[in-house]
């Protein structure tokens, strides 16, 4: 793991934390393309957020540990978040979404000519991946204000790559074409692989939530014997088998 954390230069042969050489990357890519970082305070914190998010994904467990966070679809986003009050658990699920867009869109070109395959999903052109992490991005700033123990700092970050989005997604682009060859590289590596999980994540997820619902409409059913909470259990024994065809159900 410790190695990991430390790239090594080829040419002066020595090792430097990854996360300084992400850093080194970002700044130039931003000098040489003209979109260098202005005055404020706040923007330099997004360069060391941005450089600790694409040293994060240099490592697997930090993957693994995004999963249970990533939804494939908006609906069903918002629909895991709709019943909850948790504040601090949808600050998390609209960063982690927001965070998988920006990196996915800018370094791996997931919406370009070039793209990975990452799923469904990212079939939605351009703009509205775009729009997509820009209000995931918003959400999760909305939310940071409302959980104890966000640093301020993170709230002000939070809301300066939902304002800038689309300039963040340019400069990650950029840098990819310049510093890293990722695209070709890992086309159908883990970020490929975590999609797919993403996806069968999704399934399993509204498999559950299915079930829910036909075995509260069955207690219904068996507790009031109307004909209209029978019609119910029936609509939602034949939409669980569309979600799992060894789901057997006879009526009595």
């Amino acid at each position: 793991m410790g190695d990991r954390n430390y790239y090594f230069d080829m040419k002066d042969k020595h090792k430097e934390p990854t996360f300084f050489f992400m850093l080194n990357c970002l700044l130039l890519t931003r000098i040489q393309n003209d979109l260098e970082s202005d005055d404020s305070v706040f923007e330099q914190e997004v360069n060391v957020y941005l450089a600790n998010l694409l040293t994060a994904f240099t490592n697997p467990s930090y993957i693994e540990c995004l999963r249970p966070y990533l939804s494939e679809h908006d609906m069903e986003l918002f629909t895991r978040l709709k019943s909850s009050n948790d504040a601090r658990l949808k600050y998390t699920i609209y960063k982690a979404n927001a965070d998988f867009l920006l990196f996915s869109i800018g370094v791996f070109d997931s919406v370009g000519e070039h793209s990975v395959p990452l799923g469904p999903q990212f079939k939605h052109g351009h703009q509205g991946q775009m729009g997509k992490g820009q209000t995931y991005y918003h959400f999760a700033f909305s939310y940071s204000k409302r959980v104890p123990g966000v640093a301020d700092t993170m709230t002000e970050v939070l809301e300066q790559l939902a304002k800038g989005f689309e300039k963040y997604v340019t400069i990650l682009t950029y840098l990819r074409g310049e510093y890293f060859d990722i695209v070709k590289r890992l086309s159908g590596g883990e970020i490929y692989h975590l999609m797919r999980s993403v996806e069968a994540s999704g399934k399993r997820l509204r498999l559950e939530k299915k079930q829910d619902e036909f075995l509260d409409a069955y207690i219904d059913w068996k507790s009031h014997h109307t004909e209209r909470a029978k019609r119910k259990v029936m609509v939602l024994a034949e939409e669980l088998r569309g979600l799992d065809p060894s789901f057997k159900y006879r009526p009595t």
